[in-house]
Formats: C-alpha cells, structure tokens, sequence
C-alpha cells in the first residue's frame, strides 16, 4: 500500500518573526504577508497565517479561507491576520491561538490597528511598533508591580494616539518621555531590560509550534496506517 505523504505547511509570514527563527521551528513554505487572491485554491495539508497585508493591498477574505476550510484544509491563525481572521471563521473551523487570538475571540481586542505595522519590503522586518505589543508590555509590568496603573494607563493613551504607520519606537519614546520625563521613564524601561514585550513574536512561535506538533501526530498515524 502507498501511503500519501502530507505536503509540508504553507505559512504566511513577515514582520511578526525573523524568517529564519521560524524556519528552525517549522519545516514549511514560507511565503510573504498574504493579501487577496495569495491563498490556494485547494491545499490537502495545513496552512499557517500569521502576518497579512491592510493597507497596501486588499486583505485576504473571509470567502477565500472558508473555501479552504470547506475543503478539509486545516488553517491555523495567529498574531497579526491569522489571528483576526481566526476570531472570524473560529465557528467555521479555522484554529486559532497565541494571546492576540484570545483577546479579539474575548471582545478585548476590537481594533485591527491593534496590531498593524509597516515593515521593510526588502526583508519584512518591522519599521514600527504594534499598539498591541506596547498593551501586554505595560500590562505584565503592571501586573508585577514595576509600574502603577495611572502610569500605565497614560503611556498606553499616548501610543495609542500615533497613528501605527509611525509608530516607531524613537516616536513613541519621545511621546512617553514628555508625557511622565526623562527619569520616570529611564526606570520603566529598565524595568523590563530595555524592551517592550513582542507579544506578536511569541504568539507566531506558538502556532509555528502547534503546526509542528500536529505535523508530526500526522506523520506518526501515517506510518502506522491509521489514516
């Protein structure tokens, strides 16, 4: 008997993680942010969405994954696109996870600017910083005690007033600096070593991760017949 061999996961990824951390995560087709019209027509394995084009391009569509997810394609979503499409199409099949995914499934999260940047098109990297890493950064501070919630609550409004296409993190700490001075700020920073939470990295690694595990259960009843 022949048994059909799964093809490796597609992910759809940019400025959320540096390629070449994802591809010692997951063996996959990378391809760049996805934008309408970028998906398969038909896919007989597992497709991973993570970063997505907004505004420079049309987004992919809701239509274009359900036509997949009809199909029997599993789709994971998470940190940026994948994880608001995934809040979308949950019902319909489509798996999401990571933190982003809980807090738009939950209404916490309404905003897709929550999490948008611009990134460079020579290597995806991010050019600003998402609202939603600056979000979870003063949270766990907070959290821990290493900053009051007035504090929090203030440096939020202010990122929250830049617009995500210059959001960079010169703007945003010149912003926070007239906003409480010079040494308040010096000491949230060190606070947290210097750097501001990237909740989008760490939630692309986990569903980079459950593509991984899921791969590999695959395989595995391949082998042995199961499917």
């Amino acid at each position: 008997m022949t048994l059909t061999h799964e093809p490796r996961p597609i992910v759809y990824l940019g400025p959320s993680l540096p390629r070449d951390e994802a591809q010692s995560l997951l063996d996959a087709d990378y391809r760049p942010p996805v934008k309408r019209g970028d998906l398969p027509h038909s896919f007989d394995g597992t497709i991973v969405m993570i970063d997505g084009e907004f505004g420079q391009s049309l987004s992919v569509s809701p239509n274009e994954v359900l036509r997949l997810l009809d199909q029997g394609t599993r789709i994971i979503g998470a940190s940026s696109m994948g994880a608001l499409r995934a809040a979308e199409l949950y019902p319909y099949g489509m798996q999401g996870c990571g933190w982003i995914f809980d807090a738009y499934m939950s209404g916490r999260l309404i905003a897709d600017d929550e999490v948008a940047v611009t990134y460079s098109p020579l290597d995806l990297a991010a050019l600003t910083v998402p609202l939603v890493n600056v979000r979870v950064w003063l949270e766990r501070l907070e959290s821990t005690g290493r900053i009051d919630g007035p504090t929090g609550r203030m440096l939020l409004a202010r990122a929250r007033r830049i617009f995500y296409a210059d959001r960079t993190e010169e703007h945003l700490l010149a912003e926070w600096e007239r906003a409480i001075g010079t040494e308040k700020l010096r000491q949230v920073l060190l606070a947290s070593g210097g750097q501001i939470t990237d909740i989008k990295a760490e939630d692309a690694r986990h569903a980079l991760a459950v593509a991984q595990q899921l791969t590999t259960i695959e395989r595995r009843e391949m082998r042995n017949g199961v499917r």
